[in-house]
């Protein structure tokens, strides 16, 4: 919008307010997406702000709403005039209330509860009863659901009364009599279809579903390989429950990558934005994988005061430590982020451990021989002994095949046993390579250069 790209909305916004139109006030709001508006309710202040959600449309202001973080949501509602609360949230989509309720206190949530249309309750405490990262948790109950003995003419009129509300219209979804999932339709196919054809005729009815309990993330999985903008979500006897629209899974995507990044990077995942948590906060979530880093780091210095003799009388093999342990730790941490990542598409499951194993062994000996090569050369120049030169080559060459099996087995490993495989990130990696590339280097010294 040329607004934006000049920087002058908000000033715009500003003169209209301080002129008290009204009316061009809600035609120039009427031309903003409700992201632009969001963006635009955190540059004034309150009174200002429950102005421009008061002369925003319902639906826009519902999905502007949907933009803000819960706690503002709430602020916002319960601060306006009863009339514009009860018609933004007869426009919210019912799982949008269920997550607004969730998020707050129940005191509060009492409040927006009481506000919220009658006939919308059942819907709304029923996806309250799902877990947040369930299926359930994210589907939505506006969707567009016929019988399938009735004819394309049926479903248009019947569309016509509910499809103002519905997220998801892409779908007509087919149900039996006892609601179980029949077959769906693309409502192009409707609208192309002679007004007499039975609904039967036209629905496909290979259906590609989710169970109500699954994880959010099967769910993302299988609306991004087979590309629908929606998935139906079903119980446990097969009946049709709600629909999670691929907007839906874009919010579940960027929450489940940055909860693997923050792991990745040796921390809790975060409950606010970074610059909105507290001190408090950010130590709490750091602070436990440093102290599991630490002492697990100590059994490296452990190791290292054991052979001590050893560093003692050969002295040049101090200086290669860290160059064998940062090699070690960084070609784990490729693998281990490689498979991870793998597994996050569904490309590796725990069955193709053994593949995994056999490839990375390969991959090591290869990575191994070429590093040692050239640490060969670099460690004769650096330290002046061939003998030496020889212990650094062997130790890289037996160091990358460890540690790129390790890298890689690790993840899959640790889903036998019900942990993310996000946990077994850089920092834990490298940790645990350092450790085992020590003993591998005292071992291959010992026997090289002779030492007792």
């Amino acid at each position: 919008m040329k607004y934006l790209v000049n920087g002058s909305l908000k000033q715009m916004v500003q003169e209209l307010l301080m002129s008290g139109n009204d009316r061009k006030l809600i035609e120039f709001l009427h031309e903003l997406q409700p992201f632009d508006i969001s963006t635009l309710l955190t540059e004034f202040e309150e009174p200002d702000q429950l102005k421009i959600l008061a002369l925003t449309e319902p639906d826009i202001a519902a999905e502007t709403l949907e933009h803000l973080d819960y706690d503002e949501q709430y602020r916002l509602l319960d601060h306006s005039p009863d009339e514009v609360t009860r018609s933004i949230l007869a426009s919210m989509s019912d799982d949008a209330v269920a997550d607004l309720v969730m998020a707050i206190h129940p005191r509060q949530a009492q409040e927006i509860l009481r506000r919220v249309p009658k006939e919308d309750l059942a819907g709304i405490r029923l996806l309250m009863t799902y877990p947040d990262d369930s299926a359930g948790g994210i589907m939505s109950l506006d969707y567009i659901a016929v019988r399938e003995d009735w004819n394309v003419s049926r479903v248009i009129n019947h569309f016509r009364k509910v499809g103002g509300k519905a997220t998801v219209t892409n779908y007509v979804y087919v149900v039996d009599p006892q609601g179980r999932l029949a077959g769906v339709t693309s409502l192009k196919e409707v609208l192309l279809s002679n007004p007499d054809t039975l609904v039967s005729d036209i629905m496909y009815t290979k259906i590609v579903s989710v169970p109500v309990d699954a994880h959010q993330e099967e769910a993302a999985k299988l609306l991004s390989r087979y590309d629908f903008v929606a998935l139906p979500v079903t119980d446990n006897d097969g009946r049709l429950v709600g629909v999670i629209a691929v907007d839906d899974i874009l919010d579940v995507i960027e929450e489940e990558d940055t909860e693997d990044i923050h792991k990745l990077g040796g921390s809790q995942p975060l409950d606010e934005p970074y610059m909105s948590s507290s001190l408090f906060d950010l130590v709490k979530k750091r602070i436990g994988w440093l102290l599991v880093l630490f002492i697990a780091e100590g059994f490296t210095g452990n190791i290292l005061r054991s052979y001590e003799d050893i560093l003692a009388q050969v002295v040049a093999l101090t200086f290669f430590i860290p160059l064998l342990t940062d090699t070690g730790g960084n070609s784990g941490s490729q693998a281990s982020t490689l498979v991870i990542r793998a597994m996050a598409l569904g490309e590796v499951t725990l069955k193709d451990l053994a593949k995994i194993l056999w490839k990375e062994l390969r991959i090591g000996a290869v990575l191994g021989l070429i590093m040692g090569m050239v640490g060969f050369v670099f460690s004769w120049v650096i330290g002046g002994s061939q003998a030496v030169a020889l212990t650094v080559s062997i130790t890289l060459v037996v160091i990358l095949v460890v540690s790129s099996t390790i890298g890689a087995v690790l993840p899959l490993i640790g889903t036998r046993f019900g942990v993310d495989p996000a946990v077994f990130s850089a920092p834990l990696i490298s940790t645990i390579v350092d450790a085992t590339g020590l003993l591998v280097y005292f071992a291959v010294a010992s026997r090289v250069l002779k030492l007792g």
